[in-house]
């Protein structure tokens, strides 16, 4: 059998029964045309679409609005705050504590007996602890008796201390500086008057104080009893103290609030006395803002005025305190911000008496009955805190001072120094 000649197989092909052109050489070439066109056209097209995503990509995130994050994320923690607590312990662990605080608490005490015409009056005793973490652990790191406070770039030591004599009995505040001994003073004896004259520390910022005395006397048959309240900056009350109110009624070793907060509170002062509400009990007297304190509500730290009897009175020598309509400034109370309202914090502790938050949120401090718990933030409510320590009866917060950042382990070196020498003598 003879084989076929491939010229003429292929022309049968090309004309065979197909009525249309088949696999011919002109369609071979317009299909290598048409895979040459798309081999060059993709190097041109990826690059040119990478380079368009990439800038949409870079324009978005330049355009993006990123400081809202930051400022939405602080209103959340301050507003929902127990959401947000619920919320982080279910979905994480809370955040590290990093932060440190030096806090100082008051206990008042009951009058000692005495065989003196006059009984003692109520006084004071102080404590200072640091808590702060200590390789990831929160725990207290100190603890000594006053108050322990940061004033410019050194610690001062307030302590309370007692001076009897025969016919007198004085509770004082001494203040000096940490690193340096306590310096005991005396008190001129009459043996021809008894004397009761008690100093107590209301409150400890940063800079001020408040202070407020209580004073009985007896000279020959006539009793006598002040009641008087000042805040003093800490060198004011180094500078000494003013006692028998009945020999010096007026005490020029303090900071009014014309010097807190210039001559324009004059307005503020004359319209209190004219507005504000007194008991059918109470007669008028005048506020001047020459004695006002810092005061303790829940969650906070205000600003309250005293009214005390006019010159010409013959009332005791005692005060009457009265809300005050304006926020104390930043160098008064320092940080006093809480994390959240305190109806929001109550809606989780509703045992709490009191609390305060860092400065960075990342600590919260409830006052708890006979509690002070220390929990993160974020942490809920009903988990264990990281830190409980044991009130005394009546205990009272005095001071909240806050350490971040290197100054935490700082606070730590030299408050366990300083507070170490109650454990020495």
């Amino acid at each position: 059998m003879n084989s076929p000649d491939p010229d003429n197989l292929h022309k049968e092909l090309e004309s065979g029964p197909l009525q249309e052109s088949g696999f011919t050489s002109k369609l071979q070439r317009n299909i290598e045309r048409a895979i040459d066109r798309k081999e060059r056209a993709k190097p041109r097209v990826k690059p040119f679409l990478c380079l368009a995503g990439l800038s949409a990509i870079v324009g978005a995130a330049l355009l993006f609005p990123w400081d809202t994050i930051h400022t939405k994320s602080d209103a959340a923690s301050a507003v929902d705050f127990p959401a947000q607590v619920e919320a982080q312990a279910t979905s994480s662990s809370p955040a590290p504590i990093s932060t440190a605080l030096l806090i100082g608490l008051r206990t008042e005490h009951e009058a000692e007996g005495t065989k003196r015409t006059l009984n003692s009056l109520r006084y004071s005793t102080y404590r200072t602890m640091l808590i702060a973490p200590v390789r990831g652990k929160l725990q207290k790191t100190s603890e000594g008796s006053g108050i322990l406070m940061p004033y410019k770039q050194n610690f001062w030591k307030i302590d309370s201390l007692v001076n009897k004599t025969k016919t007198d009995e004085f509770h004082y505040l001494s203040a000096h500086l940490a690193d340096q001994p306590v310096k005991e003073e005396t008190f001129t004896d009459d043996p021809l008057e008894e004397l009761n004259h008690v100093e107590t520390l209301v409150f400890a910022g940063n800079q001020y104080l408040s202070v407020k005395e209580t004073e009985e006397a007896w000279s020959g048959t006539a009793p006598y009893q002040a009641d008087r309240i000042w805040v003093r900056t800490l060198p004011q009350l180094k500078e000494g103290h003013a006692t028998q109110f009945y020999k010096k009624p007026i005490d020029k070793n303090h900071v009014s609030m014309t010097d807190l907060y210039g001559p324009n509170i004059s307005g503020v002062l004359s319209n209190l006395s004219t507005t504000v509400k007194r008991l059918p009990s109470e007669t008028q007297g005048e506020i001047t803002g020459q004695s006002w304190t810092v005061q303790r509500q829940p969650g906070r730290w205000v600003g309250k005025i005293a009214e005390t009897p006019s010159p010409s009175s013959s009332s005791p020598d005692r005060y009457v305190l009265r809300d005050f309509p304006r926020e104390l400034p930043d160098k008064v109370v320092n940080h006093d911000v809480l994390c959240c309202s305190w109806n929001d914090l109550r809606s989780s502790w509703p045992n709490a008496t009191d609390a305060l938050s860092s400065p960075m949120n990342d600590m919260i401090v409830i006052f708890e009955e006979d509690k002070l718990k220390f929990y993160p933030y974020g942490q809920a409510p009903n988990n264990d805190p990281q830190l409980t320590i044991d009130l005394q009866p009546g205990e009272q917060l005095v001071m909240a001072q806050w350490a971040t950042d290197h100054y935490v382990q700082e606070w730590i070196d030299k408050v366990g120094k300083y507070l170490s020498y109650d454990n020495k003598e």
